[in-house]
């Protein structure tokens, strides 16, 4: 069974994060497709998977070895001292042997299909791995957007409550306001740097995270407005059951196991060998069997009685992994079901308190200018002020986490219907096509799966025997 080379198509869907201003001149400036290329290049868990699966490959051809024929040359010498009434008797031969076991069982077949399904699981394996690690970076990068939005909001405010602390500063001199009014002012400072410092530990060690992601590389993404997501999933629970890599590894293991069972029944079949030898060199000339320039071929039939139970139990045992390899794929199929209803559910939420919070972050942002406004005038209380301050902080965090919210419900519906990763093929879903097709990955295993060149090697060897019996 031989199989061509090519390459192994696989992509890492990723959007780059930011990174701290103090740290933005060690940083590079990327769009997302130069940073999807990064993520390619120096992402080490893909590097791993990659050979993973070319290890696989190898196992794959290396697993049918036995079922070809095996050649050896064969060098025997022998001395001694004296041998019926000859001193000093050397003897030598030098030979070629042939050794073949004939498949009378059909267990060769089984056991190839079997070996190319491990194969199959392991790349879909790792498609779910990188299925998986897309949505996780995704959902990182959109954290880290909003934690950066949620950290200039924090300045701002502490910029606007510094402003508020000199007004009152100014009017304390004046003696137009009590000794309370400084220490609230400062006590609002104090909490609104506490926030900042905060804010700026959450943005940097979600920068960290996409770093890790990138292989260690540090990257700022071109600073664009913020942009509320729309919905642009299609959800269909059949095709997420077609196209979800985890599930399509399900399905290929319990095919996998039926064909173990299929291969471990035949424990007691029948062998039968065969094997030929070519003497070139015999000195003496009868040394060696057979002769000197003589050939030999034999068939060995070998008729398995019993072994112990072996064959009973090692069925027992495959029979027991098919039940557990079904039950594995329904629990998959019942997850995946939840897994659309939930990510759906938390979008809506998230879609409706996005509208809510806008609203009520228009209110608390004029509430907070008119204040603003009588205060510095004299004719508004501080602690008005300072309730209409943190109104305004509340709400307008609580809409980025809205937004942030809709992000990641989006990146779930994705991950759940198998929009990160390719398919049996190696044809790439639609969120991957949104940034543009998957970008290949330098290796040596097939794009196409191993069952999908049995195919067509078995069709093409049809289509001649059809034209033979044409001719």
């Amino acid at each position: 069974m031989k199989i061509p080379y090519k390459k192994f198509l696989l992509c890492v869907l990723l959007i780059a994060a930011a990174v701290l201003p103090s740290a933005a001149s060690a940083s590079v400036s990327m769009t997302l497709p130069q940073y999807i290329k990064e993520i390619l290049l120096n992402n080490h868990s893909l590097q791993a998977g990659v050979k993973n699966v070319e290890a696989s490959y190898y196992s794959v051809l290396a697993s049918v070895g036995y079922q070809r024929p095996s050649t050896s040359a064969t060098l025997n010498g022998s001395y001694a001292t004296r041998q019926q009434g000859v001193s000093n008797v050397f003897a030598g031969s030098l030979g070629v042997r042939l050794t073949q076991r004939i498949d009378i069982s059909g267990s060769y077949k089984l056991d190839a299909q079997q070996n190319i399904l491990g194969y199959e699981v392991s790349r879909a394996n790792f498609d779910t791995s990188v299925n998986t690690m897309i949505a996780a970076a995704e959902e990182t990068w959109w954290s880290a957007v909003l934690a950066r939005e949620n950290m200039k909001l924090q300045r701002d405010i502490l910029l606007q409550r510094s402003e508020n602390h000199r007004v009152t500063m100014e009017k304390y001199n004046q003696e137009l306001v009590p000794r309370l009014d400084i220490v609230r002012s400062d006590a609002q400072v104090v909490e609104a740097g506490s926030l900042v410092k905060n804010a700026e530990t959450t943005y940097s060690n979600l920068l960290a995270e996409l770093s890790y992601m990138a292989g260690g590389l540090d990257v700022e993404p071109v600073d664009e407005e913020l942009q509320v997501p729309a919905f642009d999933v299609a959800l269909n629970f059949d095709e997420a059951l077609a196209y979800r890599p985890d599930v399509r590894a399900a399905r290929l293991n319990l095919e996998r196991a039926r064909l173990v069972k299929n291969l471990t029944a035949k424990g007691l079949s029948p062998t039968l060998d065969f094997a030929f030898q070519f003497t070139g060199w015999s000195d003496p000339e009868y040394f060696a069997t057979p002769n000197k320039h003589q050939a030999g071929a034999s068939l060995t039939l070998n008729l398995p009685i019993s072994d112990g139970n072996t064959t009973k139990y090692k069925v027992l045992n495959t029979d027991r992994l098919i039940q557990a390899a079904e039950a594995n794929l329904r629990a998959l199929e019942e997850s995946t079901r939840r897994d659309i209803a939930v990510a759906m559910n938390n979008w809506k939420n998230a879609a409706a308190a996005e509208q809510d919070k806008k609203i009520q972050v228009e209110r608390s942002e004029e509430e907070l200018k008119i204040t603003e406004l009588m205060y510095s005038e004299g004719m508004g209380a501080q602690i008005d002020l300072i309730n209409a301050q943190t109104a305004y902080q509340a709400v307008k965090t609580e809409y980025l986490d809205a937004v942030k919210d809709m992000y990641v419900a989006l990146v779930a519906l994705r991950k759940a219907i198998g929009d990160y990763s390719p398919d049996e093929n190696g044809n790439w879903r639609e969120a991957v096509q949104r940034y543009g097709k998957g970008t290949e990955v330098l290796g040596e295993t097939g794009l196409k799966t191993l069952r999908t060149e049995m195919k067509k090697l078995k069709a093409k060897n049809a289509q001649k025997e059809v034209e033979k019996e044409k001719d």
